[in-house]
C-alpha cells in the first residue's frame, strides 16, 4: 500500500511523496506551465524582442520542470553554458515553439 504525504510547492513545482511499505518512495513532481505559456504568447507577438538600445534581445521563457525534465530523461543541464548548442536546438524546434518570447530563429 503507498502512503501519499502532502502536497508541497515550491517555486511552483508541486511534489508528492509516495511512501511504499518495502522502505523506498517515489516523488511525483507537476507544474501547471499554463501561465507562462500564456506570457510567452504574448511576448512573442509583442514586439522584436529586442531592447531600446538593440544590445540584448529575449529569446525564452522555460518552466523549471522542463528544465528539470531535460536533466534527469536527456541528461543534459538547459542551465549550463555548454549545453547552449542542445538549448538552441530544443528552442529552434517547432515542438519547443511555445516556448519562444520573440521571433525568428536563435
Amino acid at each position: 500500500m503507498t502512503k501519499v504525504l502532502p502536497f508541497v510547492s515550491d517555486g511552483g513545482i508541486g511534489r508528492e511523496w509516495h511512501d511504499h511499505e518495502d522502505g523506498t518512495f517515489t516523488v511525483v513532481e507537476r507544474q501547471d506551465v499554463t501561465p507562462f505559456l500564456e506570457i510567452n504568447k504574448a511576448m512573442a507577438t509583442h514586439n522584436d524582442g529586442y531592447t531600446p538600445s538593440r544590445e540584448m534581445r529575449r529569446a525564452a521563457s522555460i518552466p523549471n520542470l522542463l528544465i528539470h525534465k531535460w536533466l534527469v530523461e536527456e541528461g543534459w543541464n538547459a542551465m549550463d553554458p555548454a549545453c547552449a548548442k542542445k538549448l538552441k536546438q530544443k528552442l529552434n524546434s517547432t515542438e519547443y515553439l511555445y516556448l519562444r518570447t520573440a521571433p525568428g530563429r536563435l
